[in-house]
């Protein structure tokens, strides 16, 4: 019996991990990808393999797969919207616009939107084309945090490494009293612990990649001079140094101290301070039992 109907947008590599996952778990996946011929491709792969292998390493000492197929791929949302109890949109922040405004006129009242990663603005997106739909509560739109995999094709519609899948999630919601319904929805599919928060803009001030990448490419490029050539590419977390960390800790005080003063000046209205947490224990808990050594960030 199908636990319901779960419709991933696009077809990159958290999009495939996402398509195995619900279909292995019981859902009906359909799938809208509308860029460029990927609807056509993915629908091409998925005859010869019969549906997309995840090779699952996030725990090295239990190294496990997992397949599953969609029951329908297409270009057009309603062909593969209608019947979706909630949505996946595991897109870089740059494509939210045209999908949102793809998917919103064929969303089944109650349906849920999830957004991954949450950050980028798209609750300001959702206001402007979901609109009266959205704020009266007939579709629900929900940032979530941390982007939940790292993943990558190993061969399109066939196979995919997943490397690491976060231990617990958090996130806010469009109406904000619905982040509660969203969150066990989210945990229900994941498997995972999912927090509700009280407000986009603990989301938006989240300590995830604006947080971590201005002070890692620092740290390996403060030196640069025009003309300089680099042996090879650095690698970005494998050789994270002291340096990238210090910078990381400088953003995340300051990222800490805009959140305390909205908590402060809101009245509590955006949540509490502890609602968001500094980068250290929040990488932690994402990857809580994949950490070797956590004595420094």
């Amino acid at each position: 019996m199908s636990k319901g109907t779960v419709c991933v947008c696009g077809a990159g590599n958290a999009s495939q991990v996402f398509i195995a996952l619900f279909a292995s778990q019981g859902y009906e996946v359909t799938v809208l990808a509308d860029f460029e011929d990927e609807a056509e491709r993915l629908e091409a792969a998925l005859a010869l393999s019969g549906g997309i292998t995840v090779t699952n390493r996030s725990d090295p000492e239990n190294i496990c797969t997992f397949k599953g197929g969609p029951v329908r791929v297409s270009k057009h949302a309603v062909d593969v919207v209608p019947q979706a109890d909630s949505v996946v949109i595991a897109l870089p922040s740059f494509a939210h616009k045209k999908i949102l405004e793809d998917v919103r006129d064929h969303l089944r009242s109650g349906a849920v939107l999830f957004v991954m990663p949450g950050q980028g603005g798209v609750d300001f997106l959702g206001r402007q084309i979901l609109g009266d739909r959205l704020l009266r509560g007939d579709v629900i739109l929900a940032g979530v945090m941390p982007m939940p995999l790292n993943c990558r094709i190993q061969k399109f519609g066939d196979s995919v490494d997943l490397a690491s899948i976060k231990h617990s999630y958090d996130l806010a919601a469009i109406p904000a009293e619905a982040a509660p319904q969203a969150a066990a929805m989210l945990s229900t599919m994941l498997g995972k612990e999912v927090r509700a928060l009280e407000h986009f803009i603990a989301v938006h001030l989240w300590p995830a990649n604006p947080n971590i990448h201005p002070g890692r490419l620092y740290a390996l490029f403060h030196e640069h001079v025009a003309g300089k050539v680099y042996e090879r590419n650095p690698l970005f977390y494998e050789e994270f140094d002291e340096l990238s960390a210090e910078w990381c800790q400088k953003i995340n005080d300051e990222r800490m101290a805009v959140w305390t003063a909205a908590v402060q000046q809101s009245g509590g209205a955006v949540g509490n301070v502890e609602d968001v947490p500094h980068l250290k224990p929040y990488i932690e808990s994402a990857y809580f039992g994949q950490i070797h050594d956590s004595s420094t960030l």
